[in-house]
């Protein structure tokens, strides 16, 4: 008998955020849900980081020359040219969580294991990295998380 995998424990059922999506959207959908912390995936379902409201709080306590550098940042990315019009960018950057994306305050460093780990192996890493939850992908798509009490 084989040594049981993480696939057979995972929850399949999990809250993710879009890459693209705008804090405001992001925060109220961690509200929404009472969520503190969950997946980021690029429209392919490839994960590529994690966000929580820790980070949302960060953003709007940063001061304003780095939102504004963030919003510049996007603008750039979606049309090609800087904002020019100071004025303007100084007004957007009071409503940064409407005009920055939850990609540019993730963290790409994220928890992930693959789906085929072993529990143990699945044990050892919530302990040693302290974490509450760990997120489980098959071919880099994230298909699931372990939370540790599940392992208790």
């Amino acid at each position: 008998m084989s040594p049981p995998i993480a696939k057979e424990v995972m929850i399949t059922e999990v809250h993710c955020a879009y890459e693209g999506w705008s804090i405001q959207r992001l925060d109220h959908f961690l509200k929404r849900y009472g969520l503190a912390q969950v997946p980021v995936i690029a429209s392919d379902h490839q994960l590529v980081g994690s966000v929580g409201s820790t980070d949302i709080h960060q953003l709007t306590h940063l001061d304003e020359t780095y939102r504004a550098q963030m919003i510049n940042d996007n603008f750039r990315r979606s049309t090609g040219h800087d904002m020019d019009n100071l004025d303007e960018l100084s007004q957007w950057t009071r409503r940064a969580s409407v005009y920055c994306t939850v990609h540019q305050i993730m963290n790409s460093d994220v928890p992930a294991l693959d789906e085929l780990t072993s529990i143990d192996k699945v044990r050892r890493t919530l302990k040693t990295e302290q974490l509450d939850v760990i997120w489980l992908t098959r071919n880099g798509l994230l298909s699931g998380q372990i939370k540790a009490h599940q392992l208790l």
